[in-house]
């Protein structure tokens, strides 16, 4: 088996942009070394501070015992003789041996010169050495792998692994600045921007991304572009001196060291029902039950799911968002699922992560639950009972550590009546159900969230327009907003973009409102017509299931004509003996 030191010519770039990442996502130094104690590569920051000098008996302590910690530097046993052991600029160092077809190749080190990081590292030591473990492992099975004729797409895979270890977003460039790589937190959070057709001059500033791109090193260095508030760091791929890429880490407000209770602050509103749903994020947050999310389209259903991730311990892991109404039938196994090389035609070399297992540690939300094909309601089943999946092609059980969430904005209840939904799935999901109101039924939160929003895109672009007079506030209050707060930010983005003043009057406001001038009588109104409403409400129903028909369809047409919700709908059907 040859060593590191005989792959060295081959395989020296790709693992520094293994380890070049490893570093940017764990924030700390990381270095390879081959098993005759010749240091292969390094992080620049680890160079700096160490040099290429290596002391050969704590590498021989690694080959001898696997791997150990040295929480104590300068005053290890193997320490004795090292240069620098009375001054050494380590404050922790964690290393593993990396073991290519069964043989000791080498060894990998994280290290710290940093105390943040001695307390980052001493108060979760079982994590970071389960991770450096991982490291090794990753190492071993690249250097095995056709020693050195390994392909492109297989060194991405490893990347993109090393990637998803971070609990930040993170990028990989390629020399121009083109990002050719991003984990699912980038993907995330870096919504403002289609990554797969990116680059780094669309995410920081243009003399920042000249820099990194020069090979400069950023350490959280902050930036605020188009209204996105974040730090950089990054750190340069070289060959030959030259810049080949970089790997870039963005530490924003959302996924950051300091991130809490972001989503909960975007649930605008003060009205008992919005408190109430506060209440019951943070009651639900720890629980590893599965939730259901029902409500009309627009009530904020996704923002909910976020918001009881980041309230939960899984804060730190992915928040995996699947649309199930976006994923066709023939590819949602594969897409849920992921796949084993070779189980079809056009399968990826060395299969690939369906969603659900992306979202290990973490959360899997399930949008649009209702569209989910018959034919994978039972496998979803099955996860959610033992809490492990096998790959598409594979007999290989998966275990599972994932928290899921599912929403909705179907009857599930009519559904399972006309055989469209599983009732064992529905039981199984809807161990807790939260129910969001629509926004006509919280009318005090109206207000509130436009003007959030209007401030949030005072941020993004200019616009003149600082509020909303008295009487556009009394229309809005009027509006049945059947698009609930979806429909709401989309009134106020209008006006930020056209109206050229300082106060929104009801001129201003988008045609397609004004057109519902009476959709919503005053309280007076309704309290005068509330004794011969009944009659007429029924007569209108029957009327509308005359013209659209008893179909679940025909039914949300109505429930959109009479602008309430799908449930609020069938007590209506209920109660006038209609069901």
């Amino acid at each position: 088996m040859e060593d590191l030191q005989q792959l060295q010519q081959q395989l020296r770039q790709p693992i520094e942009r293994m380890i070049n990442s490893i570093a940017v996502a764990l924030k700390l130094e990381v270095a390879v070394f081959d098993n005759e104690a010749h240091l292969v590569c390094c992080t620049p920051v680890y160079l700096k501070k160490k040099g290429r000098a290596v002391h050969a008996p704590s590498i021989q302590e690694v080959l001898h015992y696997g791997s150990i910690v040295v929480n104590t530097p300068g005053q290890m046993p193997s320490c004795i003789g090292c240069r620098f052991r009375d001054n050494c600029p380590s404050t922790m160092e964690l290393l593993a041996c990396i073991k290519a077809d069964g043989a000791v190749a080498g060894v990998v080190s994280i290290t710290s010169f940093t105390k943040e990081g001695f307390n980052r590292i001493s108060g979760n030591t079982d994590m970071y050495m389960e991770t450096i473990s991982e490291i090794a492992l990753m190492l071993g099975n690249f250097i095995s792998s056709k020693t050195g004729r390994v392909t492109s797409v297989h060194t991405d895979d490893l990347i993109r692994t090393v990637m998803e270890m971070s609990t930040h977003p993170m990028l990989l460039t390629d020399a121009n600045g083109v990002i050719v790589q991003y984990n699912h937190i980038a993907k995330t959070s870096l919504r403002f921007c289609q990554l797969s057709a990116s680059s780094l001059w669309h995410i920081v500033p243009e003399e920042m991304a000249q820099k990194a791109l020069r090979g400069v090193e950023f350490r959280e260095k902050e930036f605020v572009r188009d209204g996105y508030h974040a730090r950089f760091s990054s750190l340069p791929v070289l060959q030959d001196g030259q810049t080949m890429g970089v790997v870039v880490r963005l530490t924003d407000d959302h996924y950051g060291d300091e991130s809490e209770s972001f989503s909960m602050d975007h649930i605008i509103g003060s009205t008992p029902q919005t408190r109430t749903l506060h209440q019951l994020i943070r009651k639900v947050a720890n629980s590893s039950s599965p939730i259901l999310i029902t409500g009309e389209t627009g009530t904020g259903k996704e923002l909910v799911a976020r918001a009881i991730h980041e309230q939960s311990e899984r804060r730190r892991y992915p928040f995996v968002a699947v649309n199930c109404s976006g994923i066709p039938d023939t590819l949602f196994e594969s897409e849920l699922f992921g796949y084993s090389e070779g189980s079809f035609t056009g399968a990826k070399k060395g299969g690939k992560a369906g969603k659900i297992e992306m979202a290990q540690g973490g959360t899997l939300f399930l949008d649009e639950l209702g569209e989910m094909p018959m034919s994978m309601q039972p496998k979803l089943l099955r996860v959610l009972q033992e809490y492990e999946l096998e790959r598409v092609g594979s007999t290989e059980k998966i275990p599972l550590n994932i928290r899921v969430i599912a929403a909705t904005n179907c009857n599930l209840e009519e559904m399972m009546r006309q055989g469209k939904f599983r009732k064992d799935l529905y039981y199984r999901i809807g161990v807790v159900n939260l129910e969001l109101p629509p926004l006509r039924e919280r009318q005090g939160d109206i207000m509130p969230i436009a003007m959030n929003y209007l401030k949030k895109l005072k941020l993004s672009f200019a616009t003149p327009v600082e509020c909303f007079s008295r009487e556009a506030e009394e229309f809005f209050l009027r509006c049945p907003w059947p698009g609930n707060v979806r429909e709401l930010q989309n009134a106020v983005e209008y006006v930020a973009n056209l109206c050229e003043h300082r106060e929104v009057t009801p001129r201003d406001l988008p045609p397609r409102l004004l057109a519902q001038r009476s959709a919503r009588p005053t309280s007076a109104a309704r309290a005068t017509a509330a004794s011969g409403r009944g009659r007429d409400e029924e007569a209108q129903i029957q009327k509308l299931l005359d013209q659209y028909g008893e179909t679940l369809d025909g039914k949300k047409r109505i429930a959109d004509e009479l602008h309430v919700s799908l449930r609020t709908l069938y007590r209506k059907l209920e109660k006038y003996g209609m069901k």
